[in-house]
């Protein structure tokens, strides 16, 4: 063997090794031979370079601050409009059972994934070991899968209740039967990245600091980091992820809109209550939709165009830029609860009575009592679904 390879990787023995080798005591071994061999007999590779990934402590700050909010709202007003719709037996309509559908998704990928992938992708170094690896990427995939096909099924159950208002509308075991689907599904198109997962450890050197620098990678398809495979499957997530479930929401809101616009009555619907309430219904749930899409674009549109563009030659710079277009993919979670908030009364008020014990949140009993029942049933749904709008 040409290089000094260390008998095991314990610190002193990586020094000692990495040491020959920098003071010129194997001269036929270079740093590119030593970084082949380590991996061929280690399974690790071993960089002689400084951490390329070092942050101002301020930038630390106001990443860590960020991020932080962010999951803490997300699960603050994803776990209130659980609360509301299970606390409350008439807010146990079809819409709100998939609304649920989309708090609970949002909740498990701030639980689940953000909290350790923000840390992953700023400071670039995994510390949650090779099992959960393998659960963040699966639950980086399968929660966002949920809430997409939780909104096309939204988008197909408005377009059917506002053009064809005549035709009967899922009940209560449909609803249920379709919602254990749309996660079957999720966590199908999630399950390749959960194979795929795997840990690879880096070393960096510079002479005076060895940095172990473990990866969370989903790139262990046959055939390695250029695996046709692994793109097919990447390029097909982002076509099911966002692509085709963009233009099905665009054309469902876009009948929806146009007909909502007609001055005529909707169907059999006669009384002008019952047009608002379709009408408010639908606003609100396109525009969730168009955060959603909004938000989530410059996330897709990074990794469609990652193999098509030049890479950023600056490392640090690259990563900066990323981690923001992940915070704003992230953001997604955190904005459904406060669109229900402005756009639906019972979710107002039931907002309000859940934080009223804080002194600035002002809740009213008596509309608390004539709008939401303090009375709190079963948690089970009732015998009949109902099928009003909210």
């Amino acid at each position: 063997m040409i290089c000094p390879l260390p008998s095991s990787l314990s610190e002193a023995d990586l020094r000692f090794s990495a040491d020959k080798l920098l003071n010129g005591s194997y001269p036929n071994c270079t740093f590119s031979m030593y970084y082949d061999q380590m991996y061929l007999t280690h399974g690790v590779y071993f960089i002689f370079e400084p951490t390329p990934f070092v942050h101002p402590i301020f930038s630390q700050i106001f990443y860590g601050i960020l991020f932080t909010m962010t999951i803490f709202l997300a699960l603050m007003g994803n776990f209130t409009v659980m609360w509301i719709i299970l606390y409350h037996r008439q807010m146990r309509s079809v819409t709100n059972y998939y609304l649920f559908n989309l708090a609970v998704a949002d909740a498990s990928i701030s639980v689940f994934n953000t909290g350790f992938s923000w840390s992953y992708n700023y400071y670039y170094v995994w510390k949650f070991g090779s099992f959960y690896c393998r659960i963040n990427n699966l639950m980086g995939i399968t929660p966002i899968c949920a809430s997409v096909f939780t909104m096309i099924v939204m988008s197909i159950e408005r377009y059917y209740a506002i053009m064809h208002p005549l035709k009967k509308r899922p009940g209560k075991r449909s609803t249920v039967t379709i919602i254990i689907m749309i996660w079957f599904f999720a966590f199908l198109f999630g399950v390749p990245a959960f194979l795929a997962s795997k840990v690879d450890v880096y070393y960096f050197y510079d002479g005076t600091t060895l940095y172990e620098n473990p990866l969370c990678l989903a790139d262990n398809y046959p055939g390695g980091n250029e695996s046709v495979l692994g793109q097919i499957y990447n390029n097909g997530l982002i076509t099911f992820q966002y692509i085709l479930p963009l233009c099905i929401l665009s054309a469902a809101y876009y009948r929806v809109g146009v007909e909502l616009r007609k001055d005529k009555t909707v169907g059999d619907v006669r009384h002008a209550k019952s047009v608002a309430a379709k009408k408010k219904a639908s606003i609100m749930l396109a525009v969730v939709v168009f955060i959603f899409m909004i938000v989530w674009f410059p996330y897709n549109a990074y990794y469609l165009t990652l193999h098509l563009v030049e890479p950023i030659g600056n490392k640090m710079l690259s990563l900066y830029i990323y981690i923001n277009i992940y915070w704003l993919g992230m953001s997604s979670t955190v904005f459904n609860p406060v669109i229900y908030y402005f756009m639906n009364k019972r979710f107002r008020v039931g907002f309000h009575h859940a934080f009223r014990w804080l002194p600035f949140v002002r809740s009213d009993k008596d509309e608390y009592h004539s709008i939401l029942s303090q009375t709190r049933p079963s948690l089970m749904p009732p015998t009949t679904m109902a099928h009003t709008d909210f």
